[in-house]
């Protein structure tokens, strides 16, 4: 039975509805919340029985036009949601019920162990305007959360319905939390479906940076098979190459990680890449003589 990936540490700091149309709100809203965290991100889109927790009623969340929607949804007919879905606005469509719920993520926590129906109901919200990037408070957006489980499906089913591909919400590549996974097969379907591969964000790291910083060293290696670049040096002069020996440098002498990050480094430095790499003071001494001030954000793409 699918899991939920554990959580990875980074290795270095490098409304609109009428009130009486809302449903009543159960005491201790922030604990309510964390209490749907839990099953969002357990009992329902990953099929894992957490202290057997129960997706809450449509009732308790939704009300009003949405209600009728979210019936159809937690009863999985796929075609009643298509023409309920249709018949909505998108602001409605997109308007948070009961503790900051969405029609979208409701659906998500529904679908039950990557059943075709469940995935359908999902892809056809989204076709009809739900938005995968719009967050829930401290529990992502669906498109986080499809990244975050064991199985791609669900992030396939968003991006048939339309999800973009290279999109960054916060200014995150996507691109970036698919490469936080054990394996390539979210990063793969990614750039399968447009997703730049060197794309940075307003740090000036691409998801290659992001990769060796957490520690996925085969996906490092993937993503250079792949065309990703490694030289470039992020706002805070910190350049691949600057990275890459302080992860060789960290590691226990001889060890796996270690012998595959020097591994890394020989392959690049045959390709060219310069080494040893400049110091981080001398990468910030270089972007000045360029105008270029450190630690300036990039503008957003």
């Amino acid at each position: 039975m699918p899991t939920p990936r554990a959580p990875t540490r980074c290795c270095r700091p490098g409304d609109g509805m009428n009130e009486r149309e809302r449903p009543p709100l159960a005491a201790g809203a922030q604990g309510m919340r964390r209490w749907l965290g839990l099953i969002a991100l357990g009992a329902s889109l990953l099929g894992v029985n957490v202290a057997g927790a129960r997706v809450p009623a449509a009732e308790r969340i939704f009300a009003g036009e949405q209600l009728p929607l979210a019936q159809a949804i937690a009863r999985g007919r796929v075609d009643e949601v298509r023409r309920l879905a249709a018949a909505l606005d998108v602001p409605t469509l997109n308007r948070p019920g009961a503790q900051d719920m969405t029609l979208l993520f409701f659906a998500l926590q529904h679908a039950f162990g990557e059943q075709p129906t469940g995935l359908q109901v999902l892809g056809a919200l989204v076709a009809a305007g739900a938005d995968p990037l719009q967050p829930v408070p401290e529990l992502g957006s669906a498109a986080g959360v499809s990244l975050r489980a064991k199985s791609p499906l669900y992030l396939r089913a968003l991006l048939d319905a339309g999800l973009n591909a290279d999109a960054a919400p916060g200014d995150r590549p996507l691109l970036f939390d698919a490469v936080e996974a054990q394996g390539t097969e979210f990063a793969a379907l990614l750039l399968e479906r447009g997703a730049r591969i060197n794309r940075h964000d307003r740090l000036g790291n691409t998801a290659l940076m992001h990769a060796l910083t957490y520690q996925r060293l085969d996906t490092v290696d993937w993503l250079l098979e792949r065309g990703a670049e490694p030289e470039f040096v992020n706002i805070n002069g910190v350049s691949f190459a600057g990275q890459l020996q302080f992860q060789i440098v960290r590691q226990q002498d001889g060890s796996p990680a270690q012998r595959k990050l020097l591994a890394i480094r020989d392959r690049l430095v045959a390709r060219g890449l310069r080494w040893p790499p400049l110091s981080r003071d001398s990468e910030q001494a270089r972007m000045r003589e360029r105008g270029q001030e450190p630690g300036r954000l990039l503008p957003a793409e």
